[in-house]
C-alpha cells in the first residue's frame, strides 16, 4: 500500500489492506444483528465482545469500559452531552487548541448555563498547573487532548490527571477528566489507565482502520448518554453496532499497536529529514511543531511549518498542483480559525505565522523519496512565490 504526495494522515489515513479485507469477511460471516435473542444474533454478539476485550487489551482498558462509536466526534460529543442533562450546571475546563469537536460545544455549554474556562497553551502546551490554577469547587469536567492534531504536540495527560485527582481529595467530589486521544492511539504507547482519565475519544481512521468507527473509553460509571435508542453500548451509545467496521478497526490497531516502535522510528526517521532540510535550503521557513528531538515532546507524525508571506490556502493549492495533499490544519472543520490558525493563535504564534501554516503528516508507508519530493517541492515553491 504506497500512497505517493499524500501527506494527510492526520485528516485520514488510508485505510490497511487487511482492514479492508476483514471489513468484507465479518460483513459476510455475522448477519445477526447483536441484540437479537436468536442463534445469528448470539453469534453476533458473542464476537462483538471479544473484538471488545482485544480492543481493550491494546491500550490497558477494561472491556466494560469501551463504547463503540461512530468516531472520535461522536465520542467527545457523548461525554460533553452528558453535561447538559445537569440541573445544577457548574464549570467545565477547555484549553482553547483542542479539537472543534470539543471547543465547539464551548457556545452550547454557556447557553445551558455551564461557565466555561477556557485556556491557552503557550508553545503547545497545556501545563498541570495552569489546570490547578483555573480549578473550582463548580469544576465539574477538564478536557485535554493528548495530541495535538495541528502541531503534535503531546500533553503531559498523567500530571494533569494527578492535579485533578489532588484537587478532587480538596473539594470530596469526583471531578470528570477527558482525553480527546484521536491523534494518539496506534502511533504513541496508550495506557487509559496509566494516564489517569476518566474518558478518551479515539478514531479508527487515524490508524489505517475504517472511516465511521471509533472507541469511547469510559470508567465513569456517572456518565449518562443524552441520545436515546435500543440500550446498546450499555446505553451510551444507542444503535446496532458496526461489526465489520468494529472487527476492521481491531485489525487495524492490532498491527498499529504490535509494530508501534517500528513504525515510531521511521516517523521519527522522517521528521528529521524534513527539519535538516528546511533548516539546511530553506531557512526562513519556521518551525511550529517543536524539534523531534529537543526536551518537548510532540509526535512523530505531525510538522506545522509557516511559509511566512504566503497564506494557507494559497501555498496548500501550489502543492495540490505538483501533486502532494497536505493541510491546512484540522479537515473537521472550513473555517480558518477552527482549523490551524485559530489552534496556532491560542498557541501564542504570531498571526502572520499562523496565517501561513501548512501541516504536513505522514504514516508508516511514506518513504524517505516521498518525503524528499514534497520537501523539494516547498523548497522551490516558497522560493519561487517570494521572487516575483
Amino acid at each position: 500500500m504506497l500512497h505517493t504526495g499524500y501527506f494527510d494522515w492526520a485528516a485520514t489515513a488510508p485505510l490497511s489492506a487487511d482492514a479492508s479485507q476483514e471489513y468484507v469477511r465479518i460483513a459476510e460471516r455475522y448477519i445477526g444483528n447483536p441484540s437479537s435473542i436468536h442463534r445469528e444474533g448470539r453469534i453476533a454478539a458473542q464476537y462483538l465482545e471479544q473484538l471488545r476485550a482485544e480492543i481493550a487489551s491494546c491500550m490497558n482498558a477494561e472491556p466494560k469500559s469501551v463504547v463503540f462509536t461512530a468516531g472520535g466526534s461522536e465520542s467527545d460529543a457523548i461525554i460533553l452531552n452528558s453535561l447538559l442533562r445537569s440541573k445544577a450546571p457548574g464549570q467545565v475546563v477547555i484549553p482553547r487548541f483542542e479539537h472543534a469537536a470539543v471547543t465547539q460545544y464551548v457556545r452550547i455549554l454557556e447557553d445551558f448555563g455551564w461557565d466555561v474556562r477556557l485556556i491557552q497553551a503557550p508553545g503547545g502546551f497545556v501545563r498541570p498547573e495552569q489546570i490547578a490554577n483555573v480549578l473550582t469547587e463548580k469544576t465539574r469536567l477538564v478536557c485535554c487532548m493528548f495530541v495535538n492534531n495541528v502541531t503534535g504536540t503531546i500533553q503531559d495527560i498523567s500530571g494533569i490527571a494527578s492535579v485533578i485527582r489532588a484537587h478532587e481529595r480538596n473539594i470530596g467530589r469526583k471531578v470528570h477528566f477527558h482525553c480527546d486521544a484521536v491523534q494518539a492511539l496506534g502511533k504513541i504507547a496508550v495506557d487509559v489507565r496509566a494516564l489517569g482519565i476518566d474518558s478518551a475519544a479515539f478514531s479508527a481512521h487515524k490508524f489505517c482502520g475504517p472511516r465511521g468507527v471509533g472507541i469511547l473509553y469510559n470508567s465513569n460509571p456517572a456518565i449518562a448518554a443524552l441520545s436515546r435508542g435500543g440500550g446498546q453500548e450499555n446505553g451510551l451509545r444507542p444503535g446496532t453496532e458496526n461489526l465489520a467496521g468494529i472487527a476492521a478497526m481491531a485489525t487495524a490497531l492490532r498491527s498499529a499497536v504490535n509494530d508501534l516502535d517500528i513504525h515510531l522510528n521511521h516517523a521519527r526517521t522522517i521528521r528529521r529529514y524534513f527539519e535538516r532540510r528546511f533548516a539546511e535550503d530553506a531557512p526562513e521557513l519556521v518551525l511550529l511543531s517543536p524539534p523531534i528531538d529537543s526536551e518537548l515532546l510532540s509526535s512523530s507524525y505531525i510538522l506545522s511549518v509557516s511559509v511566512p508571506g504566503i497564506p494557507s490556502e494559497v501555498f496548500t493549492r501550489m502543492l495540490f498542483d505538483q501533486g502532494f495533499c497536505v493541510s491546512s490544519g484540522s479537515a473537521c472543520s472550513n473555517n480558518a480559525k477552527q482549523k490551524g490558525e485559530g489552534v496556532l493563535q491560542a498557541m501564542g504564534f504570531d498571526s502572520r505565522l499562523s496565517a501561513s501554516s501548512v501541516r504536513i503528516s505522514y504514516g508508516y508507508d511514506t518513504t524517505l523519496e516521498d518525503a524528499r519530493r514534497l520537501a523539494d517541492a516547498i523548497v522551490e515553491l516558497f522560493y519561487k512565490h517570494m521572487r516575483k
